[in-house]
């Protein structure tokens, strides 16, 4: 281990502390960790916030040994910029606000990856303060419920007024409404909504509306999560 680690010192010409490393990346992640929570509580995606809070973790700690790694080796870092240019980015990103957070993530696992514990802690402490005093003043306990509607149709029907109708009434009834499926077949429409209400009584309004729309149509709704908006 000894010969492994004054290889290392020869090669970048700094001292490799384990002490240090590990230090460094636990309180790297504690502090992704509490990135996640506070996108969690103050995040406005009605979707995949428990996914993507998880998401933020891994990309931070990921930049931390990534950094560890090249940060000391022009060669590395020039082969790491390489790399990077052949990679797309894939991952479906909704909302301008979950970009925001993978670059916060992001800016801590280069901190500390850089050993810059200090500028790193003091800097995410103030945007956890923005963030919080931002979502303060309107956080308010929300109900996520998935809609499924499901309808007969008949040869003729106007398609496009029924969608109409049935946001009209989505609108009048919900905060948020989000499309998330639409499968239209020759004798039956089925739409998936995610549907944000300020309580439980909403599920009866929207339900009685649907229901005036047409009387042959299905309705469910399932809990998706408690939300903070």
């Amino acid at each position: 281990m000894n010969d492994l680690l004054n290889q290392f010192t020869l090669d970048s010409g700094e001292t490799f502390s384990v002490v240090n490393y590990i230090t460094n990346i636990v309180l790297c992640a504690i502090l992704l960790y509490l990135l996640s929570l506070v996108y969690v509580r103050f995040g406005r995606s009605l979707s995949n916030r428990y996914q993507l809070s998880k998401v933020l973790i891994i990309v931070g700690v990921t930049t931390f040994i990534i950094i560890s790694i090249v940060k000391s080796s022009l060669a590395l870092s020039l082969g790491l910029v390489g790399a990077l240019s052949i990679i797309r980015f894939r991952t479906a990103i909704k909302e301008p606000e979950e970009l925001g957070y993978f670059f916060i993530a992001i800016a801590i696992g280069l901190g500390f990856g850089a050993n810059q514990l200090l500028p790193t802690v003091v800097g995410a402490i103030v945007l956890f303060l923005i963030i919080f005093l931002a979502g303060r003043g309107s956080a308010k306990s929300l109900t996520s419920q998935n809609l499924l509607i499901s309808k007969p149709t008949s040869e003729g029907e106007d398609r496009a007024d029924f969608q109409k109708n049935v946001m009209a009434v989505l609108a009048k009834n919900s905060s948020r409404t989000e499309l998330i499926r639409m499968n239209l077949k020759e004798s039956q429409l089925d739409y998936n909504f995610l549907v944000v209400l300020r309580d439980l009584s909403g599920i009866n309004d929207i339900t009685n509306d649907l229901t005036k729309l047409d009387g042959k149509m299905n309705i469910t709704f399932i809990d998706s999560q408690n939300m903070t908006i």
